[in-house]
């Protein structure tokens, strides 16, 4: 029996120290998340899209990064275009997706309109919630689900066992 190895050019092969990302999800008047790799640093963390306060998450396991890396390759997001909006919407909803790996780079956006949906939401399947599926996956849960942890004055309800500099220059970790 032979080892099967990921195709040449699939994102499966890559290693995070080589990737990174940031990918937005915010209501014009209500926040949202934006989450953000940098694979240099070996860092993934959150903020609330109108804040600037980045609080930190838990690394990813190994099979986590191999699935979020499957469904941004299926999402088909590398051949998305660079803007998606709808005219008729003033307001609602916006989205940036920008993703670094070797030999690909990803910058998309949207206002009200999604890659794969004609709807005002995306689509479940869509190619846009394929990879808000892999962004849950990354950080362990949906990615409307994240806010800041109840002492940091923005809002509340962080997964558990989430660290977070509570301004000290140590981590506490949630529970």
């Amino acid at each position: 029996m032979s080892k099967e190895t990921p195709r040449e050019g699939s994102l499966v092969s890559c290693d995070p120290s080589e990737l990174s990302f940031e990918f937005s999800h915010c209501a014009v008047f209500g926040g949202g998340s934006v989450i953000q790799w940098d694979g240099k640093k070996s860092e993934l963390r959150w903020r609330d899209c109108y804040g600037d306060a980045w609080i930190p998450l838990a690394s990813p396991a190994s099979l986590q990064w191999k699935a979020f890396l499957l469904l941004v390759e299926h999402s088909g997001a590398k051949d998305w275009e660079m803007s998606y909006s709808n005219p008729d919407i003033e307001d609602g909803i916006g989205w940036e997706f920008r993703f670094t790996a070797p030999g690909l780079n990803i910058e998309t956006t949207g206002n009200n309109a999604y890659p794969g949906s004609d709807s005002f939401e995306p689509l479940p399947g869509s190619p846009f919630d394929t990879l808000t599926t892999a962004m849950g996956i990354l950080v362990g849960c949906e990615v409307h689900e994240l806010k800041a942890p109840p002492h940091s004055g923005i809002n509340t309800g962080l997964p558990p066992n989430v660290a977070v500099d509570s301004g000290d220059g140590e981590e506490d970790l949630l529970s």
